[in-house]
């Protein structure tokens, strides 16, 4: 909040030099830097410009050394496609974008730009097949909207057996509430997203 981009992601890089593996500035730094400044903005401590601002400086962190390091090579079967949306209502994405990473790196086809299709995750899963569909929420004024957008993408999804995942801050303090939008799983983090997503494929799979 305090340093250019730049000092921000020339201390990354050192970091990356050093021998830290990526996966763990996603989860040790990056993402404890995000939940920290959500703290300081819900006790007044900072604005929402502030934040939003320095979110732009940790997505360009994020960015800059994901285009240093390679994906994995796409499997030969079927590609598994995950579909990431935040909330109709929510401002920042930068906790989605960083779920969206770990998913790539898992191998899975991932749909999180909104300039080609929208940003309406129900006309999104009308259009094209999706194995699994990640929401992300972090106010809770919006928790009815979210559970009448999962109800829409059950009832307009191809896959009429899509799995559905949220995540976000909210989630973490009332895991029951994956129940109340109507969700199938919640996770904490990327990688648990990706593992969660996993085990819905595989239950899928047995069930078929």
């Amino acid at each position: 909040m305090s340093v250019d981009s730049a000092s921000a992601l020339d201390y990354v890089r050192g970091l990356v030099a050093s021998g830290a593996a990526l996966e763990s500035i996603y989860l040790d730094l990056l993402a404890p830097a995000a939940r920290q400044m959500g703290r300081m903005w819900d006790a007044d401590k900072c604005s929402f410009t502030d934040v939003t601002v320095a979110l732009w400086r940790l997505q360009e962190v994020m960015h800059e050394i994901c285009m240093t390091t390679e994906l994995p090579l796409r499997s030969a079967g079927a590609p598994r496609r995950v579909l990431l949306r935040q909330t109709p209502g929510e401002n920042h994405s930068f906790g989605l974008n960083m779920v969206a990473e770990f998913f790539r790196r898992a191998g899975w086809q991932v749909h999180d730009d909104s300039s080609e299709s929208g940003t309406d995750p129900i006309a999104n899963v009308r259009g094209r097949w999706f194995d699994v569909v990640g929401l992300s929420l972090s106010s809770e004024r919006h928790v009815e909207t979210l559970a009448t957008t999962i109800r829409g993408i059950r009832k307009a999804s191809r896959n009429r057996g899509i799995g559905i995942l949220v995540g976000g801050p909210l989630f973490v303090e009332h895991p029951d509430w994956v129940a109340r939008v109507g969700a199938d799983a919640t996770a904490n983090d990327g990688r648990q997203a990706v593992l969660q997503a996993q085990s819905m494929l595989e239950m899928l799979s047995r069930c078929g």
